[in-house]
């Protein structure tokens, strides 16, 4: 069987209704994909589903740009002016949005360290209390992983160290030095156990020197 015409009303099955809004949407979002390709249009689609979701699509994914050159064309009544009074009308537009971005993003700076905080109501300042506990709390699990990989390299440097002076132990044993153990890295040579020719005293007999072949 063919396919059978859908009558233009809105669907009344919630499921079918879901489903059709999910199907058609994609298919207008593809369309208008490819008429910008393929005609090099400006194409800017907006869509809010029945729940109030937003879905958008705009060539060059430049959405500000083709809805400012939309709003200067309906406010001149659809009187066309060069492209170079548009391009300027839109740049001055643009750069107004961004200087007003800029100040809330100032405002917001100020906010998150406890200034101007005046004009806020109170449900701006415990989203704003939210906001800096969320911070804080990013801010302890960051410190505390540094400090775990800081005790692991420190912990593996002791290790070396540990390692190191076991082999120069061993290597002294080996050439019948004698020393003591308990202490960290300072060995406690004694004369009189070391090989004769290895030892120069000097004059006060208190101290010497070694040379290890």
């Amino acid at each position: 069987m063919g396919k059978t015409k859908m009558e233009m009303k809105r669907i009344q099955n919630p499921s079918r209704r879901q489903v059709t809004f999910s199907k058609r949407k994609n298919g207008l979002l593809k369309k208008a994909f490819e008429l910008s390709v393929l005609c090099d249009a400006e194409v800017a689609l907006i869509i809010f589903s029945e729940t109030g979701k937003i879905c958008e699509f705009a060539s060059h994914d430049d959405m500000a740009t083709i809805l400012e050159k939309y709003r200067i064309y309906t406010e001149t009544d659809g009187n066309m002016e060069s492209s170079s009074v548009q391009s300027v009308k839109i740049r001055e537009s643009q750069l107004k949005a961004l200087r007003e971005k800029m100040n809330k993003l100032k405002k917001k700076e100020r906010n998150m360290v406890g200034e101007d905080l005046d004009s806020l109501t109170m449900k701006e300042l415990q989203r704003l209390e939210n906001q800096l506990q969320i911070g804080i709390k990013r801010i302890s699990d960051k410190k505390m992983k540094i400090l775990v990989q800081s005790s692991k390299l420190l912990l593996q440097k002791v290790r070396a160290l540990e390692e190191e002076k076991i082999e120069l132990e061993t290597k002294l044993r080996i050439r019948g030095y004698s020393f003591s153990s308990a202490t960290n890295l300072n060995l406690g040579l004694s004369y009189s156990t070391m090989p004769s020719g290895l030892c120069d005293m000097n004059s006060n007999g208190d101290s010497f020197s070694v040379e290890i072949p």
